[in-house]
């Protein structure tokens, strides 16, 4: 099109910040990529169509990225020929930092060119338009300012906010990631920051490896054989990863990395509890302590605050009893099943990341860095809860109620059987668990309930499922005399921070849902109120 055209968006949204994330689906960003047309060859020669390059070091490499706030993905469609938001009132100028390239070909952008212009005006009012034109050669996707210099433009996330975008909140403010293929000069678009992902990635490769040097040096290497073999994998892999000349030799290195990863779990589980006992810490367990902050905590509601202890002097649900056998054997299955949720997102998140490598089709080419993303966020999410755990295993050791209260304190008269399944089973763990020290805090709980909220963001079913499971495990964890209330409550902010160091979720998150179940508490007592006060 040969005369560049504008239109102005009235901005509805109040943003006060810019997070790392970005809530996009996958038709979403097959949508942009299909409209920005990066398959075709221009720009210098450039082959768009060829697969982009997967890296573990995103948060080294020199990347580009672009921040797009106030504009829903949706409305960059490619009939449009341009996009402003216009009146953008606010109290403290943006802060931008600018990256300036030479010119459209050098930019390794494609498809459609955005300039975005501001013009102050001597009331303080940010006009920001964002306007596109059309590129013959596939060129585009930079960031223009007024002086028509090529820019890529980032606002900047630090203590200077943008206080009103607006003035209405009906709008949602997104912002989307992309950098620069070196390979092959493509634009890769991230739904979240790809710097971060990578970077906290490598920390957790850091820190099995780290693990694996401690407890060798605390009690030998023969003690810990297999979590010291499992490091081993986790460091070559790594390595391979790290410098692959090729996307499938990157894929077999990632691939077996996950492997590794998720060997830790039971690898380092027994680990932790040979490190306890070779260092003595064994004879000084926190049981008792952690009995008496339940009585606290909970006396009120259960005798010695022990839910377990309740279901055994039950008549009604107990041991003996139909419905307590058909509980035993339901909540048995749930706690066992913790232990395949996360391997089972894992494999799928590898079986989509090995199905676009291997696809002729671009558009699914395109998809492996995210689905690569996906891999790390998820991986970080769930297996550092594990590790987290480890540390305060190591610190405040406990056998758990299964032990303390029913072999030392033997206050539990009744075996829990069920049908004969849930006995069974109960056998197997408790042979398995001897020399274990991580009842404080639950794994169980901490785990769980990351598994099924950061699978939400990549599968939403699966999500749901499993963050229903995860509340059954944690009532099972009690019920069956594995876990401390404490054990519970201590559990929930690793929870927390595993979520926020994974990627999926940013502290307004949280922030968002203790506001809404605080107001939704106290409008349910006002109402309550209320009716009380008519009558």
């Amino acid at each position: 099109m040969g005369v560049q055209q504008q239109s102005e968006l009235q901005s509805q949204t109040s943003a006060k910040y810019f997070s790392l994330r970005e809530d996009i689906s996958t038709e979403s960003l097959s949508d942009i990529d299909s409209q920005t047309d990066i398959n075709n060859t221009g720009n210098g020669g450039k082959d768009y169509s060829s697969p982009p390059r997967l890296s573990l070091w995103g948060w080294y490499t020199p990347s580009q990225y672009r921040g797009n706030s106030g504009v829903s993905m949706k409305n960059l469609s490619a009939s449009e020929d341009s996009i402003s938001l216009s009146s953008l009132d606010h109290q403290q100028q943006p802060m931008l930092m600018v990256d300036s390239s030479n010119s459209d070909n050098e930019d390794g952008a494609s498809g459609k060119d955005f300039k975005i212009d501001i013009h102050l005006k001597e009331d303080d009012e940010t006009r920001i338009k964002y306007n596109t034109r059309n590129s013959g050669g596939g060129g585009g996707g930079t960031l223009r300012n007024s002086s028509n210099k090529t820019q890529t433009t980032v606002l900047n996330n630090s203590n200077k906010d943008i206080t009103t975008l607006g003035g209405s909140t009906n709008s949602t403010t997104k912002f989307l990631y992309s950098s620069v293929d070196q390979s092959n000069g493509s634009t890769i678009r991230y739904p979240y920051s790809p710097s971060y992902s990578d970077a906290t990635f490598s920390i957790l490769s850091g820190v099995v490896i780290l693990f694996s040097i401690i407890y060798a040096l605390l009690v030998g290497p023969i003690q810990i054989m297999f979590a010291f073999l499992v490091s081993i994998l986790v460091f070559i892999s790594y390595i391979c990863a790290s410098f692959a000349a090729n996307n499938r030799i990157y894929l077999y290195s990632i691939t077996a990395l996950a492997v590794g990863l998720g060997l830790t779990i039971p690898s380092f589980f027994a680990a932790t509890g040979a490190v306890v006992l070779g260092t003595g810490r064994d004879k000084a367990t926190w049981d008792v302590q952690l009995f008496r902050s339940d009585q606290v905590l909970m006396g009120w509601m259960w005798p010695k605050g022990q839910m377990a202890i309740f279901v055994d002097e039950s008549t009604i649900i107990g041991p003996d009893s139909f419905i307590g056998r058909l509980s035993t054997e339901i909540l048995q299955l749930s706690y066992i099943s913790y232990y395949i949720w996360g391997y089972f997102m894992e494999v799928y998140i590898l079986y989509n990341l090995w199905r676009c490598h291997l696809s002729k089709d671009p558009q699914q080419q395109k998809m492996m860095p995210i689905w690569d993303q996906r891999l790390k966020m998820f991986i970080c999410s769930w297996i550092s809860t594990y590790f987290i755990v480890f540390s305060i295993n190591l610190i405040f050791p406990a056998v758990s109620p299964r032990v303390y209260i029913g072999k030392t304190l033997d206050l539990y008269k009744n075996k829990l059987t069920g049908f004969g399944f849930a006995g069974f089973v109960r056998d197997r763990i408790d042979n398995a668990a001897k020399g274990s020290f991580g009842s404080f805090p639950s794994g169980h709980i901490a785990t769980s309930f990351a598994i099924g909220l950061s699978s939400y963001k990549i599968l939403p079913a699966y999500g749901f499922v499993s963050t229903i499971a995860a509340i059954l495990i944690a009532i099972a964890t009690m019920y069956l005399r594995y876990h401390y209330f404490v054990d519970f409550l201590a559990a929930l902010p690793v929870t927390i921070f595993c979520l926020l160091y994974g990627g999926f979720y940013t502290p307004s998150d949280f922030k968002n849902v203790f506001v809404n179940c605080f107001y939704s508490i106290k409008s349910m007592f006002q109402n309550l109120l209320s009716k009380f006060n008519n009558k």
